[in-house]
């Protein structure tokens, strides 16, 4: 069953809620500006690319600038939409292995899928931990909070859609799922970091195979349910500065719709004064400023559906678990009138499921 977590770093994250680095000697990255930058993608980590160009010399590039990632004649768009078509001629029948080890957050495993396909991933090996603990890719006894909450500590997890916005599967030393989307497959290691980590698991990804078989067919995938209603699942991560009022996430929403919003971090609200996503404590200055939600304290993560004057701010805080009550964009801001003197950003993590024709 696809879940959604419930509280990515992104696959993307999502992240979101989601890209890798893949060995490519030349890979190309499209910006949103209409540049393109060649060379080698090196790693992707707290939504920044670092890039290594033909001279030798290495760029940095924030994920929100990147409209497509192209790995190896492999493209992945960083903003959804249409998945690239499958390798290999088609995704029934496809194989391939991946390695998962501590060089980057999230693999690209480069396995393009097709909404209704059916994926099987089997997986083998130990990752040790640097804080000793080893793990297999079922994972330990232990329960991590980030980037998958609720899920065992190093449990191989894959992510299937765009990196953006993925569905995500906890996969262990075996799974047998749908794919939810169109998209490629990437997989990740449930843990918080894996810097100082050694070792790694070998994923075995099977497009097109019967849940029975032991391997590839070659049997074309079943053609995609009707499309009247599908189910929506998507996940976003995004750090939220405290120098701005509101941050258009993108995301827009249906009426109906599922939202959960979790937040981490601290800013500063004036030059001596901190506070988390739940906000300072209200003082009576407090009562004669205009701030977007008024009840609450400065600082705090707020939350506006739609724009223009009727929509209303709410206070998100570290957790907030809603029915969308009316269609609309969502933006998330800090509940200040005065942002010049902030410093810092909260790191959000964004989930909706719903259905939509």
């Amino acid at each position: 069953m696809t879940r959604t977590p419930s509280a990515p770093r992104m696959f993307l994250a999502l992240l979101f809620p989601l890209i890798a680095a893949l060995t490519a000697p030349a890979d190309t990255i499209r910006l949103k500006n209409g540049r393109v930058v060649q060379g080698q993608v090196e790693r992707y980590s707290n939504s920044e690319f670092v890039v290594r160009l033909e001279s030798g010399d290495r760029m940095i590039l924030l994920v929100d600038n990147v409209e497509s990632v192209e790995f190896d004649s492999v493209s992945v768009p960083t903003t959804g939409g249409g998945a690239a078509p499958p390798p290999s001629g088609g995704a029934a029948g496809y194989e391939t292995s991946v390695t998962v080890d501590n060089r980057q957050e999230v693999v690209a495993t480069g396995v393009q899928v097709r909404r209704g396909d059916p994926v099987r991933i089997t997986a083998s090996g130990e990752i040790r931990f640097a804080d000793g603990r080893r793990s297999g890719p079922n994972g330990t006894r232990d329960v991590e909070s980030w980037p998958f909450p609720g899920t065992a500590f190093g449990m191989l997890v894959a992510m299937v859609g765009s990196p953006t916005s993925p569905t995500y599967e906890p996969v262990g030393e075996s799974k047998d799922f749908a794919a939810s989307a169109d998209g490629q497959i990437y997989l990740q290691v449930n843990a918080r970091s894996l810097e100082g980590a050694s070792g790694s698991y070998t994923a075995r990804i099977s497009v097109g195979s019967s849940s029975s078989g032991g391997g590839a067919t070659g049997t074309p995938a079943p053609p995609p349910p009707p499309m009247q209603t599908q189910k929506r699942q998507l996940r976003h991560d995004l750090d939220i500065s405290s120098t701005k009022e509101w941050t258009d996430t993108g995301i827009d929403l249906f009426e109906g719709d599922t939202l959960r919003i979790t937040a981490e971090g601290t800013i500063n609200y004036t030059t001596s004064k901190t506070c988390g996503p739940d906000g300072g404590k209200r003082e009576w200055q407090d009562l004669v400023r205009a701030l977007p939600v008024n009840d609450v304290g400065r600082g705090a993560l707020v939350g506006l559906i739609g724009e223009g004057g009727v929509a209303k701010a709410f206070l998100v805080g570290a957790k907030l678990e809603s029915r969308v009550p009316t269609k609309g964009r969502l933006f998330l801001g800090i509940n200040d009138d005065d942002y010049k003197n902030n410093k810092g950003s909260f790191r959000v993590r964004v989930e909706i499921i719903g259905e939509r024709p």
